[in-house]
C-alpha cells in the first residue's frame, strides 16, 4: 500500500504541472503581448498625424485632436487588470488544476477506499492470534465478495478453528466462483463429516468420490475416506486408503511416519475381524492399434510387465497371455513376482511395460511399449496402446 500512495502522489504531482504551467506561463505572455502591440500602434499613430503636420496637411489644433484621439484608443484597448477575462481564466483553471484531485480523492475515500487502505494495513502487520487473523479475513470477505481466494482462506481459517459449518457454507462460495477442483471438493467433504459428527453421508461421500474421479491422489479425500471407514469398522478398506496416501507424499513428510503407524492398526485390526487385505498392484489395460493388430498372430505371445522405475534389474511382476487374449485389463501384483526377493509391494514407483514376442521371449520381443510411471501402494491404473512405432528394431 505505501507503493500505491507513492506512485498516485507521483502521478498527482505530474497532472498538476502538465495543468498548471501552460496556464501560469500563458496568460502573462499574452497581456504583454497586447500591451506592446497597443504601445506599437500608438506611436505609430502619432509619428503618422505629426508627419502630415510637418506637410502641412494638419495645423496645431488638427495635430492635437488626433494626438488625443490616440491616446484615448490606447486606453480604450488596455483593458482593467482586475477585469480581464484571461486572468479569471487562468485563476479558474488553478483552482480546477487543484481541486480536481483533492476531490478525487475525498470520493475515493468516502466510497470505499478508506475501509480498504485500513484494511490492507491490518493485513500488513502479522496477527496477534487466529481469532484476529480470522477477523481480517472476513473483513477482506465482506469488501471483496467475488473473490474466491478469500472465500477460500476464509474456509480454511473456520476448519482450522473447529468451526465446520461455517467452513462447509464458505467453501460452497468458492466453487461457484473457483469450479469444482478435487482440491476443494475433498476439503468440503472433510468440512461436512466433520460438521455432521464424524458421519459420512451420502451427499459428503459423493463429493469425495469426485474428487477422487478428478485427482486419484487427492490428499485431503484420501485420509477422509480412510479415517471414515477405520470408525465404521472397515479396517482393511481404511488400510488402502491410508497406503494410497502415503504413495502420493512427499518422501521427507512426517505425516508418512504417522500413517505407518495407522495403517499398521488398521491391518492388525482387519486381520482380528477377519477382514481380507487389499494387496498393492497395478492394474494395466493392454490394446493394439489397426496397424499393429494386422501384423501379429493369434498365438503371439504378449508379456505385461511392472518393472521398478529407481532399481534396476528383472521385472517385479510379469503376465503371460496371447494376442488372440486382447483387448485384456489385467492386474498384478506380489502373486506375479518373477523373484521372491522382488516384491512389488516393497517398491513406491513402478513403469508399466508390455512386449509382445513371436518366439516367446520378451528379452527378443517384436514389440514394446512403456506406460508412464505409477505410484504404488495403490490401485494404480494404466492403458497401454501398443503402435507400430513401438516394434522394435532387428
Amino acid at each position: 500500500m505505501p507503493t500505491f500512495w507513492g506512485l498516485a502522489g507521483l502521478l498527482l504531482i505530474l497532472a498538476l504541472l502538465i495543468l498548471l504551467v501552460p496556464l501560469l506561463r500563458g496568460g502573462p505572455a499574452t497581456a504583454d503581448q497586447r500591451a506592446v502591440l497597443n504601445r506599437t500602434l500608438y506611436q505609430e499613430r502619432l509619428a503618422e498625424a505629426r508627419a502630415r503636420a510637418a506637410r502641412g496637411e494638419l495645423d496645431d489644433q488638427a495635430l492635437a485632436l488626433a494626438e488625443a484621439e490616440a491616446g484615448r484608443s490606447l486606453l480604450a484597448d488596455s483593458p482593467a487588470e482586475e477585469a480581464s477575462p484571461q486572468r479569471r481564466g487562468r485563476r479558474l483553471g488553478v483552482a480546477v488544476a487543484l481541486g480536481g484531485p483533492a476531490l478525487a480523492l475525498g470520493l475515493y475515500l468516502l466510497l470505499g477506499g478508506w475501509p480498504a487502505w485500513q484494511l490492507s494495513q491490518r493485513l500488513a502487520a502479522p496477527p496477534a492470534s487466529p481469532q484476529a487473523l480470522l477477523a481480517n479475513l472476513e473483513a477482506a470477505t465482506r469488501l471483496q465478495p467475488q473473490a474466491a481466494d478469500n472465500w477460500y482462506l476464509l474456509a480454511r481459517a473456520y476448519a482450522g478453528l473447529g468451526r465446520y459449518r461455517d467452513a462447509v457454507a464458505a467453501f460452497e462460495q468458492v466453487i461457484p466462483r473457483d469450479g469444482r477442483r478435487a482440491e476443494v471438493l475433498g476439503q468440503l467433504a472433510q468440512a461436512r463429516f466433520f460438521a455432521a459428527g464424524r458421519q459420512l453421508d451420502a451427499e459428503t461421500r459423493a463429493l469425495a468420490d469426485e474428487a477422487l474421479a478428478a485427482n486419484p491422489g487427492e490428499p485431503t479425500t484420501l485420509g477422509l475416506l480412510g479415517m471414515a471407514a477405520y470408525e465404521r469398522g472397515g479396517y482393511a478398506e481404511a488400510a488402502g486408503y491410508w497406503q494410497r496416501l502415503v504413495a502420493v507424499l512427499p518422501a521427507g513428510d512426517p505425516l508418512r511416519a504417522t500413517l505407518a503407524q495407522g495403517i499398521a492398526r488398521a491391518e492388525t485390526a482387519a486381520r482380528a475381524a477377519g477382514q481380507a487385505l487389499a494387496t498393492p498392484g497395478l492394474e494395466v489395460e493392454v490394446r493394439l492399434a489397426p496397424a499393429v493388430a494386422q501384423r501379429v498372430r493369434p498365438e503371439d505371445s504378449v508379456f505385461v510387465l511392472a518393472q521398478a522405475v529407481d532399481q534396476p534389474g528383472p521385472p517385479l511382476a510379469v503376465r503371460r497371455l496371447r494376442v488372440a487374449d486382447l483387448p485384456r485389463r489385467v492386474r498384478l501384483d506380489d502373486r506375479d513376482a518373477m523373484l521372491p526377493q522382488r516384491k512389488l509391494s516393497d517398491h513406491r514407483r513402478v513403469r508399466p511395460v508390455v512386449v509382445i514376442a513371436r518366439g516367446g521371449d520378451p528379452l527378443r520381443g517384436d514389440w514394446r511399449h512403456e506406460g508412464q510411471p505409477l505410484e504404488l501402494p495403490s490401485s494404480a491404473f494404466s492403458l497401454l496402446r501398443v503402435e507400430a512405432d513401438d516394434a522394435i528394431a532387428p
